[in-house]
């Protein structure tokens, strides 16, 4: 007779000799459903590390959420947030993050700089020079202006030499061209604290981006029942698809409503 060391029992059926023991088999797996309150985050909350960038972490959207047992949240936590859609659509562009860590090293809201690439370009690097006029890319500089405002960009921050395009390729490259327009929306951001604006903002800074200087910051503090025709002339009008009923607070909405939430946002970080 052969012993079991734990009761067993023999069965018997047919020709077939069941034997069972006291062991438990595991039990089956079955798929389930798994609900997660308030839904899996809208965007991951990654860190870039690309060639240049060093270890700097993009602004990015995304809630992350912890639950008890039963399923109820019990903590929400926001995993980071971008301050305006225009700072989206340039972080889409593959230099957008170089043109972002650039602004940021001159002292300027890179939010505030891609405001002023939506309102140009669309964050495209267009090339519209021509027919006597040398403003193009994507942040649509002349010649004249982007060539001042590098070196100055250059000599405020020599380091700045290593990641940009020399010479005059460079006007044409958007993430050196993006260098040369973080330092025209600094000098914009200065010239109208000198007039009164202690945190000029995009929008603040777009008539003196695209109208120059003077004009900039006439209209920067002029009052919204004002005629733009009173501060530019009719060649720029035309060129801006401004009537000669346009008044200044129809212009600044116009403004507004192409760069949306970072119209509002301040040019300078410090």
């Amino acid at each position: 007779m052969i012993r079991l060391p734990f009761p067993c029992r023999r069965t018997t059926q047919a020709t077939v000799i069941l034997v069972t023991c006291g062991l438990v088999a595991p039990p089956i797996g079955h798929a389930q459903t798994v609900n997660v309150p308030g839904g899996l985050p809208t965007h991951v909350n990654a860190t870039y590390q690309e060639p240049g960038l060093g270890g700097w972490t993009p602004d990015t959207t995304g809630t992350a959420q912890a639950t008890s047992g039963s399923g109820a949240v019990t903590q929400t936590t926001t995993a980071g947030t971008s301050d305006s859609d225009a700072l989206e659509t340039l972080y889409q562009q593959s230099w957008g993050y170089a043109a972002a860590q650039n602004a940021e090293a001159l002292g300027v809201n890179p939010s505030a700089l891609a405001a002023t690439c939506v309102v140009e370009s669309g964050c495209q690097n267009l090339y519209t020079a021509g027919n006597g006029s040398t403003i193009t890319g994507a942040f649509q500089m002349s010649n004249g202006t982007y060539s001042q405002t590098l070196g100055e960009a250059l000599a405020a921050d020599p380091s700045l030499a290593s990641s940009i395009t020399s010479g005059t390729a460079g006007q044409q490259d958007p993430a050196t061209q993006a260098v040369a327009a973080a330092q025209y929306l600094k000098d914009a951001a200065t010239s109208l604290q000198q007039s009164g604006i202690s945190n000029p903002t995009a929008l603040d800074a777009r008539a003196y981006y695209n109208f120059g200087p003077s004009a900039g910051a006439e209209i920067a503090t002029a009052d919204d029942s004002s005629l733009m025709s009173s501060y530019i002339s009719s060649t720029a009008m035309s060129g801006n698809n401004i009537s000669s009923t346009t008044t200044v607070g129809q212009w600044r909405a116009a403004v507004a409503a192409k760069m949306g939430s970072a119209a509002s946002s301040s040019i300078l970080t410090g």
